[in-house]
C-alpha cells in the first residue's frame, strides 16, 4: 500500500494552499482518467487472438491430455493443478519445489530418477507432469476417488485430510483446484 505524503506549504499563505489543492485534484483527475479509461480496441481484440477461452497454453494442454491418458487422470485436473501451482510457468521454483506442478525434488528424488529424469528436468513441463501424475496416480490408488484427500496430500496438508474426514472440510487449495477443474471440463465440452 502506498503512503500518502502531505505537501508542506508555507504557513499563512492561504492562496498557496488553494493552488496546491487545485494541483492535487488535477493530478488525481489525470490519474483517475488514465486508470479508468475504456480499453482500447487493440486491447479488447487481444482475446480474439487466444485460441481457447480457458487460457491454457497449447503445449500444456497437449501434455496434460497425454499424461492424463497414461496415468488415467482427468487432464483438466492436471491443468487445474498446474494453474494453481505455477500459473502454467514451467520454470518457477519455491525452495525445492520445481516447475509446472511444483514437484519437490528432495521428496520425489527416487521417483524422478526412476523415470530417468534429473532434478533440473523438473523445470521442463512434460517430465514434471509425468512425475507429478505418477505421484497422483499412487495417491488415487491408495485413497480411491477422494479428490479432496488426494489433493490435500499432494499439497502436503495432512491436517486438511483429517478435517475432511472428520467434518467434510475442504481447504481453499482443494476447492480452487476442484472448481477450476470443473470449469475446464465445462469449457472442453465434458
Amino acid at each position: 500500500m502506498y503512503e500518502v505524503k502531505r505537501l508542506k506549504l508555507p504557513v499563512g499563505k492561504a492562496r498557496g494552499k488553494a493552488l496546491a489543492a487545485k494541483i492535487i485534484f488535477l493530478m488525481l483527475g489525470i490519474v483517475a482518467g488514465v486508470l479508468f479509461q475504456p480499453i482500447s480496441s487493440e486491447a479488447s481484440s487481444l482475446k480474439s487472438t487466444i485460441q481457447y477461452e480457458d487460457g491454457i497454453p497449447d503445449d500444456i494442454r497437449f501434455y496434460c491430455e497425454d499424461v492424463g491418458e497414461q496415468f488415467d487422470i482427468c487432464p483438466e485436473l492436471l491443468e487445474a493443478i498446474a494453474y494453481n501451482e505455477s500459473r502454467f510457468i514451467p520454470t518457477v521454483s519455491n525452495g525445492k519445489h520445481y516447475g509446472l506442478m511444483q514437484v519437490n525434488v528432495n521428496v520425489h528424488a527416487k521417483r524422478i530418477e526412476a523415470y530417468g529424469y534429473t532434478p533440473d528436468e523438473m523445470f521442463e513441463a512434460y517430465p514434471n507432469l509425468v512425475v507429478a501424475a505418477d505421484y497422483l496416480a499412487e495417491l488415487f490408488e491408495t485413497y480411491g476417488d477422494e479428490n479432496p484427500i488426494v489433493l490435500s496430500i499432494y499439497s502436503g496438508n495432512w491436517k486438511a485430510v483429517e478435517k475432511y474426514k472428520e467434518y467434510g472440510f475442504i481447504s481453499s487449495y482443494v476447492d480452487d483446484i476442484l472448481t477450476r477443474s470443473a470449469e475446464y471440463e465445462r469449457l472442453h465440452g465434458k
